[in-house]
């Protein structure tokens, strides 16, 4: 009957849309039923789609009665006890949809969804399911609407009660969960970093005076508001770079900010000191002040050791790098000679450059107004990658090596395909050198960069593909090794694919018999994605060869 059914919502729909045909109350009627078949659980879950679709269409022309007859539905069906997880999903990406859907809805479903949040009767999870669509909602209606005046009303109406709830809950001593302060943080990034610079500096300063004090006390702060910096980081890290900070004394405060990261034990507090001191260094655009805060905040660490140390280094490079400041090379190479001498914190070292050139947030990135130079990956990449390669050929510790072998996949897995092929046949053998050695996210990566060598040039592979990167590839399928996670077997699937498709049956022949023995085993793996990802290359190599 769900043919049937939907039929009946489409022709309910039509009527609605008649001009003049149903009065208000016959059209409440009729909304609330389509309300009704989106959130009721059917069978036939094409249904509950097909119904939230016809209200979608219906937010677009009749705004004010979706809002006054459907919404109120969804935020009760939402407060049910015991509602069941798959269900919360469902109801919250229907009311995503329908608030983008027209400009009239956006305010009144984000407002329904936050007081939902903070009225304290929603489960944990539940929670943050809500929270976490305000934050898309808020991100997909800034990206669509450049007007600052929209932004300012979805901070001072949604962005900022949700960090007031936050700061209420942890200013009496209650718990409020990491990721819901993190989703919180990203909402008001998504407004705050649209707003005009003028409108930043009057908005942080109260702000600062709320959390200012907790970040760089001299001891750890014993309230709960320590679990909400990263908030406070937030905001900072969004302003532009023309705003007017709430200090007299910038060279102070990155130093207070660099003192308070190395000698805090929380890792919170320590991470968020981090944050904004890369962000207003790299947003610095004095050269002659940003190389006062540099050396201001290098200075403190002069004394000092540990992973603090490590990680002021890694923040102070990921700042300078972006900018294309050489200044920021001192703190990559100092970090390269921690592991060349295999420091007790080499291998911190080591994964670290991830920090340098991966995605964040909101520290030091595109969408917060950050200084990204257009050739400062290229600099790096041909700064960097000639100190690996000789440092990996010059040293007989394997420690060593290994942890060169992470630099070296943490610098490639974020380079941009112009860089990366420029020389690409000196860093083929460290790659596979790394496939051997690292296991998770970096032997994916470095798969993915053989696999695009292979896409983009595979003669230069010619050579080297049976003999050493096909054994490679095929023991990266296994499941019974634990280096090989889900990521790793299907990087691996995929370089197997492409494999018959860009070299000759006379290349690749005479290893066909073990990659398909390998196939085989790899169609019985216990994750669908990667039996659906073998089923594919093995119809490729079985085949390999006919016309």
């Amino acid at each position: 009957h769900s043919f049937l059914h939907i039929v009946r919502l489409k022709g309910i729909t039509l009527l609605t849309l008649l001009p003049n045909f149903l009065n208000e109350n016959e059209a409440a009627v009729a909304l609330q039923t389509l309300g009704r078949a989106a959130i009721e659980h059917n069978e036939d879950e094409n249904v509950n789609k097909e119904a939230t679709h016809l209200l979608i269409q219906l937010a677009q022309s009749r705004p004010e009665q979706v809002n006054n007859s459907v919404l109120p539905l969804f935020l009760a069906a939402l407060n049910e006890d015991m509602v069941a997880a798959h269900k919360v999903a469902r109801l919250l990406n229907a009311l995503g949809s329908i608030s983008v859907a027209a400009s009239d809805t956006l305010m009144p479903v984000l407002q329904g969804l936050v007081s939902l949040a903070t009225a304290g009767r929603l489960a944990s999870s539940h929670c943050l399911a809500v929270i976490e669509t305000v934050r898309k909602v808020l991100e997909a209606a800034v990206k669509a609407n450049i007007d600052t005046k929209l932004s300012a009303e979805l901070y001072a109406a949604i962005a900022s009660p949700l960090t007031d709830w936050a700061y209420d809950l942890a200013g009496s001593s209650k718990d409020v969960s990491p990721a819901v302060v993190v989703e919180i943080a990203r909402a008001l990034v998504a407004t705050f970093s649209k707003l005009e610079a003028k409108a930043q500096g009057q908005l942080l300063e109260p702000l600062f005076s709320k959390y200012a004090g907790v970040l760089l006390a001299p001891s750890e702060p014993g309230n709960g508001l320590c679990q909400l910096l990263p908030v406070f980081s937030a905001a900072m890290c969004s302003c532009k770079p023309d705003t007017k900070l709430p200090t007299d004394d910038l060279e102070a405060f990155v130093g207070s900010l660099a003192a308070a990261a190395l000698d805090s034990d929380s890792q919170v507090r320590r991470d968020v000191c981090f944050e904004i001191l890369a962000s207003v260094l790299n947003k610095t655009k004095d050269t002659k002040l940003r190389s006062n805060l540099t050396q201001c905040i290098l200075q403190c660490a002069v004394t000092k050791s540990g992973v603090s140390v490590v990680l002021l280094h890694q923040w102070v490079a990921r700042a300078l790098v972006s900018c294309n400041d050489k200044s920021g090379y001192d703190s990559v190479r100092w970090l390269l000679e921690q592991i060349k001498q295999a420091s007790p914190h080499a291998v911190q070292a080591a994964e670290g450059f991830n920090i340098i050139l991966g995605e964040h947030d909101w520290a030091v990135t595109p969408a917060t107004h950050s200084v990204f130079k257009v050739l400062a990956k290229q600099r790096f990449y041909s700064t960097v990658v000639p100190e690996i390669t000789s440092g990996f050929q010059s040293t007989s510790d394997d420690s060593v090596k290994a942890n060169l072998l992470v630099v070296l996949t943490n610098a490639v897995r974020h380079m941009p395909k112009s860089v990366l092929m420029n020389g690409i046949e000196n860093v083929v053998p460290l790659l596979l050198s790394a496939i051997r050695l690292t296991g998770g996210d970096l032997k994916a990566a470095s798969i993915r960069t053989i696999t695009l060598v292979i896409l983009e040039t595979p003669e230069t592979l010619r050579d080297e593909v049976t003999t050493s990167i096909l054994p490679l590839i095929i023991a990266s399928t296994t499941q019974s090794n634990a280096a090989n996670t889900v990521d790793v077997r299907q990087a691996a699937l995929s370089a197997l694919s492409l494999i018959p498709e860009k070299y000759p049956y006379p290349v690749v022949h005479t290893t066909r018999k073990d990659v398909l023995r390998a196939l085989a085993c790899a169609r019985d793996d216990r994750k669908r994605v990667v039996r659906q990802d073998a089923v594919k290359a093995y119809n490729k190599w079985l085949n390999l060869g006919e016309a």
